[in-house]
């Protein structure tokens, strides 16, 4: 089996976030790894992201691949933090769906949680709209995209919000390159 390429680490998100130390590194990195290769992939798109995870195994990252990266952070940051917010809260057991419950700490109530959820997706898609706007602007760097996926990107740059309603394809605009 291949080793896994994560372009974010735990120690990053605790660093720049309100983490617990003492969260377990199996819920974040599985929040990571769904936030990179779902949330991420859908932003740069799959040759550019595989592109970035290659240079980033063959320790070849540098210039604006680099950028790129360190641009990426916040944005998975705040999608694993959105996605953190409800793995932490319940745990699927033998028994069902449980949540713990400590006599000097309460667990989130469910609208709590959602409340937090989308206080960070709109973090999220605030970091979002901001990398696409520097990738389009240094697209010539990345030889991964092509004019299909800026298309695509750019019509994105309307809005880069997260939305339960369909809005007619991507973000409900059309614009030209």
């Amino acid at each position: 089996m291949a080793k896994e390429i994560l372009l974010t680490s735990e120690d990053f998100i605790k660093s720049c976030t309100n983490v617990s130390d003492n969260l377990s590194g199996k819920y974040l990195q599985s929040a990571i790894r769904e936030a990179q290769e779902t949330a991420l992939r859908g932003v740069l798109g799959s040759c550019l992201l595989d592109a970035l995870k290659g240079r980033y195994a063959a320790g070849t990252l540098t210039g604006d691949y680099k950028e790129l990266v360190d641009r990426c952070g916040y944005f998975l940051a705040y999608t694993v933090l959105a996605d953190l917010a409800m793995k932490s809260s319940y745990k699927l057991t033998n028994f069902g769906l449980a949540k713990s419950n400590d006599e000097n700490l309460s667990v989130a109530t469910m609208d709590e949680i959602a409340a937090l959820q989308g206080y960070y997706q709109a973090k999220a898609d605030a970091r979002c709209f901001e990398l696409q706007e520097w990738i389009i602007q240094n697209r010539e760097s990345f030889p991964e995209l092509d004019s299909c996926s800026c298309s695509r990107m750019r019509s994105n740059l309307y809005s880069a919000a997260t939305s339960g309603l369909w809005l007619g394809g991507a973000r409900g605009k059309n614009r030209k390159v």
